[in-house]
This record gives C-alpha cells, structure tokens and sequence, in this order.
C-alpha cells in the first residue's frame, strides 16, 4: 500500500459541507459513493436528519447534505466554553471554577497559569489555562463567593 493511498483510505468522521452540488439530486447510491461511506452510515444520517425526498427511492438535494454536515461541524465544535468553566472529559460536563477547590500551578510560558479542579462525580482532573489578569480576576471572584454565577 503507497503513502497517497494510505491517506485515502483515512477514516473521516466529519464530511466536507462543500462536496455535494447545491442544485442537484443524489439517490442513495450516489451519495455513498460521494462521501465514500457505508449504506448503514447513510442510514444513521436519515436518523440524525438527514431529510430526504420519498419518491420510489429516496432522492437527496445537494443543498440538503451540504446543510446537514455544516451542522454536524457546528455540533462537533461545540459550544464556547464560559469565561471560568472547565471541561470534564470524564462525565462530558463543564464545571465552574468558582465553587469548590481549585489548584493553580505556572504554565509552561510565562505570564499563564494552570488551573485545575476535581470533578466531584468522576475525581478527574479538569484543566483551564488562564493568563494573570483572568487569574486574578478569578480569584477576587473566589473571595466575595458568587456562587454558581459567572459574570458571563
């Protein structure tokens, strides 16, 4: 197997929102031949909202598949996480810095610093790194006890 073949065969998760044309029609057929997929893929697309046209076959617009995988992306990324919250990659949640125990330690580059919590459902460590005015700004916050608010 050749390194330019290698990297075809590369598993994609996330499809280009650009590949279909926006003025045409696809059948099932073709759209797994276009994005180089199974036919149960296609099917849990359907099931994601995928829409498509019931016609003796299900025909798909080029300008539907291009939307649903613009919003699987918009999806994939997320939302912006909040000025003082932190990821968990253990239970997928965000927790905020401003209840509960916090450590900070220096960052690798001067001027940021690591803060880190324990997520009290998993006990995995969630880190954020803030620069020293969002430190500080932080731990004025800490002091008066907001609460779960954050000034958002």
């Amino acid at each position: 197997m050749t390194v330019a073949s290698a990297l075809r065969k590369k598993r994609r998760n996330l499809q280009s929102d650009r590949k279909a044309n926006l003025h045409q029609l696809y059948s099932s057929d073709d759209v797994i031949k276009l994005y180089e997929i199974s036919r149960n893929t296609l099917t849990n697309w359907i099931a994601d909202g995928l829409p498509f046209i019931d016609a003796g076959s299900r025909l798909f617009r080029g300008s539907d598949l291009n939307a649903f995988h613009s919003r699987r992306r918009l999806k994939a990324a997320g939302e912006p996480l909040g000025r003082f919250l932190v990821n968990c990659f253990g239970c997928k949640r965000s927790h905020s810095l401003l209840e509960g125990d916090v450590s900070v330690s220096p960052g690798r580059t001067d001027g940021i610093f690591r803060v880190s919590k324990i997520c009290p459902d998993t006990g995995v460590r969630a880190n954020r790194f803030v620069c020293r005015e969002e430190l500080d700004t932080l731990q004025r916050l800490r002091e008066t006890d907001p609460g779960s608010k954050t000034p958002d």
